[in-house]
């Protein structure tokens, strides 16, 4: 099954102008309050997708957001899902996550917990050295704008765009490392979203190594602009992230000849 070609490369193509528009630096001259350096964090995450057969997977992702204290917090995300492989390079996902938020008396934007339903588009472009892949998120969400307050629901739009490129040949393979560059904008639409689009921006700068044809680390930095919810001000995070991927292929080999 192949995708159409007008169809494909309408999906990666706009998304880019969508990045201009809504880079952080933009969003910040749209508003007067001023920009708050909050926090240096550390973000530790394991990314899993397991094929099952040739169709379908499953996701799964942990992710433990650590202040610069010692402390677990402020933040910890598990997502799950069931992944279709309309072809091996067009995957759709649909699932739940959960946001699950340390109490932090010091830190003013901090939310309560949060339930989400989200589906999700991914594109993947092996053609060349570079690979590109772009991944389209819709989410449904149930959050706590404060500890202990009634669940608001909110919806979002995410857009990433990633690019890898291999360092020491045309392809990655078994023990190559690599560069990894991403980013990922948030909008905000409907009730609740207090008439803000943009909600934040996630740009990312590592570099990884393919242990296996199923595993790889990742060692990189990430800036997170937030516009909060409540406040009403834009925020600035710089983020150490560390992350293991696992990505195993366990479809049952057919016999030779089949």
């Amino acid at each position: 099954m192949h995708t159409s070609t007008p169809l494909m490369r309408g999906l990666m193509l706009l998304p880019s102008l969508l990045l201009l528009l809504l880079h952080p630096g933009t969003a910040q001259q749209r508003t007067a309050s001023p920009l708050t350096l909050a926090r240096h964090n550390a973000w530790l995450m394991f990314l899993s997708d397991a094929r099952l057969s040739k169709r379908w997977g499953l996701h799964t992702e942990v992710q433990v957001l650590r202040t610069r204290t010692s402390e677990l917090g402020y933040q910890n995300v598990f997502r799950g899902g069931a992944n279709y492989y309309a072809t091996d390079n067009f995957v759709l996902t649909g699932g739940y996550a959960y946001s699950q938020v340390v109490a932090d008396d010091t830190y003013t934007g901090a939310t309560g917990a949060e339930h989400r339903l989200y589906q999700q588009l991914q594109l993947h472009d092996a053609k060349s050295r570079l690979r590109l892949h772009h991944r389209y998120r819709l989410e449904q969400r149930w959050v706590q704008l404060r500890p202990g307050q009634d669940f608001t629901y909110l919806n979002r739009m995410r857009y990433q765009l990633q690019l890898v490129l291999p360092l020491l040949g045309p392809e990655l393979s078994n023990g190559m490392p690599y560069a990894v560059a991403a980013n990922e904008v948030f909008l905000g639409f409907g009730r609740g979203s207090g008439g803000r689009l943009f909600q934040q921006n996630r740009a990312y700068l590592g570099v990884g190594y393919q242990i296996s044809k199923a595993s790889a680390v990742e060692l990189g930095y990430l800036n997170q602009f937030v516009q909060l919810p409540l406040e009403g001000r834009p925020e600035l995070n710089e983020n150490m992230q560390l992350s293991l991927c696992f990505n195993p292929d366990w479809r049952r080999a057919l016999p030779v000849g089949k």
